[in-house]
């Protein structure tokens, strides 16, 4: 493999942006200094952010009954273009929940994938809860639970998940909406197509009571929690008054939740169709400010692309319409322009949310910082260069939400694990990742 030194950027590195070269050699990065560095390869950043590649937690990108929408191939070559150096995929629909299932994906990863990836295991409920110690022996660390349906475990599940996540050091995923409340508002709008209704019948209380019970189990266990794609500030309230009472909770929210509001879903209909649902302006900014403040954690997409099809049978019944998007080309440019181009994050939190915490908090070695010793997963911005963003160019369905919407913060240059992934803004990978055995840990808030 070749050598590679990025010259005359603006890096991050130690919590703090100079001016350093940085030297990758056999895929990790050996030296770090201010000029007199040398490799096979040269990229001159002239001044232009050095930054740590991105990692999204949260990606649906291989179910083997959807494979027409994208693969393992597809979305690591969106995540590439978007700075996303590693990723974990999440089950969608089929379940990762026994050794054929997990060596499957694994296998299918290691054929395809252009980056390194993770495996959360799923969907953990009644009929396979007894299996975690089984799947930790194989690597297989985190699980994701839903406190709702479709995949719905029973209260009475969840608080035994919790406690061998405490047993074993494993983590619990929790797609956190209450299903009785659930239950009733869709109950309540049986004759409703209107576009607000699906936003409408998904309420904040549902996942702020969802929250109050994983976080009270979590307590009464000593159990180890991550609320995935929080949507709502009351659900982020929940979250920080058990962290007040000892609880090991963190939490991820998506961009969808931080760009879009309920407001947006007149203009782009069954486009916006998701679970959790958008929420109100008071909601974005809440979320936004729990960004900077540190009390949420970091940024994954929950990429769950439909085709256009599968979406647009929703503007006649939003209820038919599949509910997710894509995002892993978006997530890093979005967070970009919306929080640190708008000042409402400084730039180590961006680096946080976006990298480091992810790697510490799910166990993902030589990820998340760029230090001497770990991957070489670079990206350098150019903070002057601003693009529409094009579904069509992205994604293999060949649409995004956010399409039209000018963003910065595209990667000029990507490297993974030491090798040009993108160059001048143009896919060039050719090997392929490697599986990432994650090892969760108590989450440490970093100052």
């Amino acid at each position: 493999m070749e050598s590679i030194v990025i010259k005359n950027g603006l890096t991050y590195t130690n919590g703090i942006l100079t001016e350093a070269d940085v030297l990758i050699e056999d895929g990790k990065i050996s030296k770090i200094s201010k000029g007199n560095l040398e490799g096979d390869l040269a990229i001159d950043a002239g001044g232009k952010l050095v930054l740590p590649g991105a990692i999204d937690v949260h990606a649906h990108t291989h179910d083997p009954d959807f494979l027409y929408r994208e693969d393992f191939e597809d979305a690591s070559r969106s995540a590439l273009l978007g700075g996303i150096t590693a990723y974990v995929e999440m089950p969608l629909v089929k379940d990762i929940d026994d050794i054929p299932s997990f060596e499957e994906r694994k296998s299918d990863g290691k054929k395809l994938s252009y980056v390194d990836f993770g495996i959360h295991g799923g969907f953990m409920r009644s009929k396979n809860y007894n299996r975690i110690r089984e799947l930790n022996e194989l690597g297989l660390k985190t699980f994701k639970v839903f406190t709702c349906r479709p995949f719905q475990a029973d209260d009475s599940i969840i608080i035994k998940l919790l406690a061998e996540s405490k047993n074993t050091g494993s983590l619990m995923l929790f797609h956190a909406e209450d299903e009785g409340i659930l239950s009733y508002f869709s109950d309540l709008f049986p004759e409703r197509t209107d576009q607000l209704s699906v936003h409408e019948a998904r309420p904040a209380e549902a996942e702020e009571l969802a929250i109050s019970k994983i976080g009270t189990y979590s307590i009464l266990t000593g159990g180890h929690a991550h609320i995935v794609h929080l949507s709502s500030g009351i659900g982020l309230e929940a979250i920080n008054r058990f962290k007040g009472l000892g609880a090991d909770i963190t939490s991820e929210t998506c961009p969808q939740y931080l760009v879009f509001s309920r407001k947006d879903a007149e203009r782009l209909g069954p486009y916006v169709k998701m679970a959790p649902s958008l929420k109100s302006e008071n909601d974005v900014e809440e979320l936004w400010n729990g960004l900077q403040s540190g009390k949420i954690e970091m940024i994954a997409t929950d990429h769950a692309p439909g085709t256009r099809e599968e979406k647009e049978i929703g503007f006649s019944d939003p209820w038919k319409a599949w509910g997710g998007i894509p995002g892993l080309a978006t997530m890093f440019p979005l967070i970009y322009t919306e929080g640190f181009e708008r000042g409402r994050l400084r730039i180590d939190t961006l680096v946080r949310v976006t990298s480091e915490n992810a790697a510490m908090r799910f166990g993902i070695k030589g990820k998340g910082s760029i230090s001497v010793g770990n991957s070489g997963d670079i990206i350098v911005i150019d903070r002057n260069y601003e693009r529409a963003v094009d579904g069509k160019e992205l994604y293999k369905v060949g649409w995004s939400a956010y399409d039209g919407m000018k963003l910065k913060g595209w990667p000029q240059y990507v490297l993974s694990d030491g090798e040009l992934a993108v160059d001048n803004w143009n896919f060039v990978k050719k090997g392929r990742g490697k599986f990432i055995e994650l090892n969760p840990s108590r989450y440490i808030q970093l100052k």
